[in-house]
């Protein structure tokens, strides 16, 4: 306690014990400066500041002596003032203020603004008019009252966005109660998908957007997740269907996951609508069928055309093969050549028909070997030779050194690749000349021998500007070009399927009345090294003779074609038997052993199949394998499988070659077959 408080208290106990305490100026005094809170005396007509408490003094950081030379005014921030000045303006004509309360803000000595509270009354001292003022300090209450406004505010406007995020969702979104399946929420998407306003949803549960024959399913699946069980969690792409207002039926893809709203377990559900999307897999699938019927179709058509035409061409081909073997006159001769020639051209069309048809189911496949790269080539050009020979054209092969003659890879399609260009540039060169050269287009590489092979001639050219289109299916440089030179439009198409599949390029170079020069351009594999001694043998054994005629049974119901297979296996020193169907070959099997059996594939009654099925039930258990060898007009993909399912052991497409045939016999009837016993009588005449 002060000296002065002492004082006070000493005087106080000297007093009259019957005056009341409080009504003692001391007291009063000591009241106002020692109040907790800031306490102000000022007068009304200048705002100077006249008294202050001790807690003003503390709180404002001011010293006694400065706050009794201060005003209002100075405990005011500058940017206050203008509305202080008003506030004063208007209150200074009024005699009496009585008790006012409101917020200000005050300047501390060391600059700090704090927020007051403060509470006034009109005072009289001494005849001046003052006011007394409580001051109370609310900054900290105003800035956790302003961030829990602001927080709210902020918190306000993220319901508010979630909402709106939720509403406008270019996605029909909904939630539903888990235990009552109310719906509680949607998106403005899922109004607009189904036709319900969101106040018709809200009285909706899922039974009531469901058809009726998803009730029970849906039943069933609730069933197993009753309310209170395990919540279910993310549930992706769900196949679903709802109802809409207008009595369609939506297919959905429904996303949902658990949810807790209030307190209640909830779910929100993405509702992706695959109407289009099902309907467009519809339209596809039934498509895709059709295109696949379409294709069975077109496959089973050529199938049958190629057993069609390559039936009659087997008896044209094999009878003109049988007759050049004969003794003719040169005339006759001549004649025989002609068919000959007319019906290998008829072949080559049947065969890019169905190469073509195999090209476009993506079926066709290469079969790579060693092979003599220049040997073929001079094959090549003597079938075409006489081609060239008949309109006086000179065909002229040139092949470089530098190329080697053994290579790797599918001589067969190379020797129709290069066929095929050279009888296109015969085709359309009247007068002059067509050159093939083999050249090396590179240095040898790792994985091979780059080659390039060019097919020039002196004809008509191509339009430089129709060079691209020459190599697509059924077309050619001119619509008349077909009237005027023939042909399929195939060939190049062809070459070039062939050509890209052997990863190599095709590219043609012309100018119309100047000729074309085409180019191959591939990378060949060097031969595989193969043992001298068993290749040796294996050709020995090839041609060998057999030690006695080999008996064959043929069975085939066209009779120009058994006279075409008995003479052409008489020609390789068979003996033959003939039957029309496979029951009668079974017959004949059974009553005679034979060496091998030339099996067409379709016949009347039981056919070459059938036959062969049967042929090798009848062979278990008795240690004994008749070779079949199928012999069919069919040469699409798929029929050598089908053959060798049925249980035969080789292939032949007719019609059938002389060389060919004979390579097949060698290679199923071996040159020391044993003799065989047999029967004095056939089972039945050719």
């Amino acid at each position: 306690m002060t000296d002065t408080n002492r004082t006070a208290v000493a005087e106080t106990s000297e007093r009259d014990e019957d005056t009341p305490l409080l009504e003692s100026e001391f007291h009063h005094r000591l009241l106002f400066e020692h109040n907790p809170l800031p306490m102000m005396v000022y007068e009304r007509a200048t705002l100077r500041i006249l008294a202050v408490s001790n807690s003003a003094v503390e709180r404002y950081g001011y010293s006694r002596e400065e706050f009794a030379s201060m005003t209002l005014r100075d405990l005011t921030p500058p940017e206050d003032l203008e509305a202080f000045e008003q506030f004063f303006e208007q209150s200074g004509s009024v005699e009496r203020l009585g008790t006012l309360s409101g917020a200000r803000r005050q300047r501390c000595r060391d600059g700090r603004i704090v927020d007051v509270d403060m509470i006034g009354d009109d005072l009289d001292i001494n005849g001046r008019a003052c006011r007394i003022i409580l001051c109370q300090d609310v900054t900290e209450r105003n800035r956790a009252t302003a961030e829990l406004i602001q927080a709210r505010e902020q918190l306000a406007r993220s319901a508010a966005e979630h909402q709106l995020l939720f509403e406008r969702n270019p996605q029909p979104l909904l939630v539903y109660d888990s235990d009552t399946l109310r719906i509680i929420a949607v998106s403005d998407a899922a109004t607009a998908s189904m036709g319900y306003t969101r106040e018709e949803f809200m009285e909706l549960t899922l039974f009531d957007i469901a058809p009726e024959e998803d009730h029970a399913p849906m039943r069933v699946f609730l069933n197993s997740h009753p309310p209170g069980s395990e919540r279910l969690g993310l549930q992706l792409a769900r196949p679903r269907h709802h109802l809409a207002k207008d009595g369609t039926i939506i297919d959905v893809e429904v996303t949902s996951d658990d949810l807790v709203l209030s307190g209640r377990a909830c779910r929100v559900c993405l509702c992706l609508d695959v109407t289009e999307r099902n309907r467009a897999s519809e339209e596809l699938a039934i498509a895709r069928d059709q295109a696949v019927e379409a294709s069975n179709m077109k496959s089973a058509f050529l199938a049958n055309m190629s057993h069609e035409i390559r039936t009659p061409m087997n008896g044209v081909i094999g009878m003109t093969e049988l007759l050049l073997g004969m003794e003719l006159g040169e005339e006759q001769r001549e004649a025989a050549v002609q068919i000959a020639r007319s019906g290998e051209q008829m072949l080559s069309i049947i065969n890019d028909i169905l190469d073509i048809s195999k090209i476009e189911t993506g079926h066709l496949e290469l079969d790579i070997t060693d092979f003599d790269l220049h040997e073929g080539l001079r094959n090549t050009c003597a079938i075409a030779g006489t081609q060239a020979k008949a309109k006086g054209l000179f065909l002229d092969l040139q092949i470089s050194d530098q190329v080697p003659a053994r290579m790797r890879g599918d001589g067969r399609r190379i020797h129709q690749i290069v066929l095929n260009l050279v009888s296109n540039a015969i085709k359309f060169t009247a007068e002059g000349s067509v050159s093939v050269r083999l050249l090396p287009d590179g240095p040898p590489m790792a994985h091979g021998t780059p080659v390039r092979i060019e097919v020039a001639d002196s004809g008509i050219g191509i339009d430089p500007a129709k060079l691209d289109r020459m190599f697509e299916p059924f077309t050619q440089a001119d619509v008349s070009t077909t009237r005027l030179y023939g042909g399929t439009g195939l060939g190049l198409a062809i070459a070039r399927e062939l050509v890209e599949l052997m990863d190599g390029t095709i590219s043609a170079e012309s100018e119309p009345g100047k000729g074309s020069t085409f180019n191959v351009e591939l990378v060949l594999a060097s031969p595989l090294v193969e043992d001298a001694s068993s290749s040796a043998a294996r050709e020995l054994s090839i041609q060998a003779a057999w030690a006695r005629p080999p008996e064959v049974l043929v069975a085939e119901d066209s009779q120009i074609n058994q006279i075409v297979a008995a003479r052409s296996l008489e020609r390789c020193g068979c003996r033959v038997d003939v039957v029309s169907n496979g029951t009668d070959a079974l017959a004949a099997v059974a009553a005679k052993r034979y060496d091998a059996i030339l099996m067409d594939c379709q016949m009347p009654g039981m056919d070459g199949y059938e036959a062969t099925r049967e042929l090798r039930a009848r062979e278990i258990g008795h240690d004994v394998h008749v070779p079949v060898v199928a012999m069919t007009a069919q040469a699409m993909e798929g029929d050598r499988e089908r053959c060798l399912a049925a249980g035969m052991d080789d292939f032949v497409t007719k019609p059938m070659r002389f060389e060919e045939l004979n390579a097949v016999l060698r290679r199923w009837i071996p040159a020391d077959a044993p003799r065989l016993e047999l029967s004095s009588t056939p089972p039945s005449s050719r």
